[in-house]
């Protein structure tokens, strides 16, 4: 192995995580071995972290909206001690998920996976994009022209009850 190359399996102490389950590879114990540039591990650490400070800020939000409802119901609620609640639940339990070692697997593995993904260039979003645009109006206009015949043949058959 070279050095600008890092196992992702996180049964090697040389690799990615040590083997304290932070790394990148599937389960303790064996499985397949990946091997990854160093520069992608690294990123690839940074997002999992990112997911988890995301879902500590989301605890925030959603406790802090929670809490005021609650509160507001009995008397007018401190702002100040509410997010301050909110935070401390929030942080707290952004730090059980991250060492949960389950979840924190699970973070890793889509992460690896997503970092597996080719994401279409620009230009072939714009491509797909027009496609489907192009592709939705044909749809609506073959729907419309069934619609008016239809209409036009249950208006004719109304009117002359037939």
């Amino acid at each position: 192995m070279n050095a600008k190359d890092i196992t992702a399996d996180s049964s090697n102490p040389a690799g990615a995580g040590g083997g304290d389950g932070g790394g990148l590879g599937g389960p303790r114990g064996g499985g397949a071995i990946e091997t990854l540039p160093a520069r992608a591990t690294l990123g690839l650490t940074r997002w999992v972290q990112y997911v988890f400070v995301v879902t500590g800020l989301f605890f925030l939000w959603f406790l802090d909206k929670l809490v005021t409802l609650v509160w507001s119901n009995f008397a007018e609620p401190p702002a100040t001690a509410i997010t301050g609640i909110a935070a401390v639940i929030g942080l707290g339990s952004a730090i059980a998920l991250y060492r949960n070692e389950r979840v924190h697997t699970l973070v890793t593995e889509v992460v690896t996976e997503l970092a597996k993904v080719t994401w279409p260039t620009r230009e072939e979003t714009y491509v797909s994009t027009v496609v489907v645009i192009v592709t939705s109006l044909i749809a609506a206009a073959v729907v419309g022209a069934f619609d008016f015949v239809w209409s036009f043949v249950t208006d004719l058959l109304y009117k002359h009850k037939v």
